[in-house]
């Protein structure tokens, strides 16, 4: 009787063998699909291309073949980069003001910014700073509210100061806009221009106060602002593409009279502290409740 160990010795490479043989396989079956998915693909765009030319450019039937590289190249290509530069700049806004309503709606977000960075930053590991950006929400709370780094305090109220004047500029055309759709009439007077900031820059800083006071729908509060800041650049878009003589924006009402900007200037700079104000205060109160309880 044969034992075990007076196997062929080459009994073992075929059960080594047979694994990779199945993989290799495999392989080719994923690589024959991918092929046919491709070529299903360029016939379609090819496909399209024709009766594109032959309904809707009346070519003959021969004709039109000859020119389906000039449809997918000239045609198709040059229409197409209206739509992609607005769905890039959307993308683009309702990222960045997405990231914005998280970091505002967080009472330790800025003290989070500070410990990706330091993990993330110096280690050149982009791809995973974007991603956990991108998922800031789900980052979890640090120890403090406030940056432990002087640099990352000065930065963290640049940041806050330059995001407001952002939003009080926005939200004072959106605001502007508002009011000319239902056909309230804005006249630009010194009061104006202060009244109309301020309402501006209450949206996103009440978010902030949510945030201080643990208030739970916060987010769902914040994420209006993404909404809004997109419905504002498209409403500019068309009027803009369209050419449209009736309708009125509040900066451009600015910018062409100089006392108007002068004044919107002057309140601006001091509304969009208060937000910085206000959080310098926060984060002083959290350390003095600190050191008084560490007694």
């Amino acid at each position: 009787m044969r034992s075990s160990d007076d196997s062929p010795p080459d009994g073992h490479g075929e059960e080594i063998e047979e694994p990779l043989d199945t993989a290799e396989a495999a392989e080719a079956a994923r690589r024959h699909r991918s092929a046919i998915i491709g070529q299903t693909i360029i016939a379609a765009l090819i496909g399209w291309a024709y009766l594109y030319n032959v309904v809707m450019k009346e070519h003959g039937w021969f004709e039109g073949l000859f020119q389906i590289i000039d449809t997918l190249t000239e045609d198709l290509v040059t229409n197409s980069v209206v739509t992609v530069v607005v769905g890039f700049g959307i993308l683009l806004v309702f990222t960045a003001t997405k990231l914005y309503t998280q970091i505002i709606s967080n009472a330790y977000s800025f003290r989070i910014l500070e410990k990706l960075t330091i993990e993330d930053f110096p280690h050149k590991r982009f791809k995973r700073l974007g991603h956990r950006l991108l998922n800031f929400q789900n980052e979890p709370e640090p120890e403090t509210v406030y940056p432990l780094r002087p640099a990352s305090v000065l930065i963290a109220f640049s940041t806050l100061y330059l995001m407001s004047w952002l939003y009080l500029v926005l939200f004072s055309e959106a605001l502007f806009f508002v009011s000319w759709s239902a056909g309230v009439d804005l006249p630009l007077t010194e009061h104006n221009l202060q009244l109309l900031p301020t309402l501006a820059l209450a949206i996103p800083f009440s978010a902030r106060v949510m945030a201080y006071l643990r208030y739970p729908y916060t987010q769902d509060y914040a994420d209006f602002m993404p909404g809004a800041v997109f419905v504002l650049l498209l409403v500019a878009s068309l009027g803009y593409l369209f050419d449209s003589q009736d309708q009125k924006f509040f900066l451009l009402q600015i910018w062409d009279e100089d006392a108007y900007f002068h004044t919107f200037l002057q309140n601006g700079l001091l509304l969009a502290f208060i937000p910085v104000f206000t959080e310098a205060l926060y984060w002083m109160l959290i350390i003095f409740v600190s050191e008084d309880s560490d007694l």
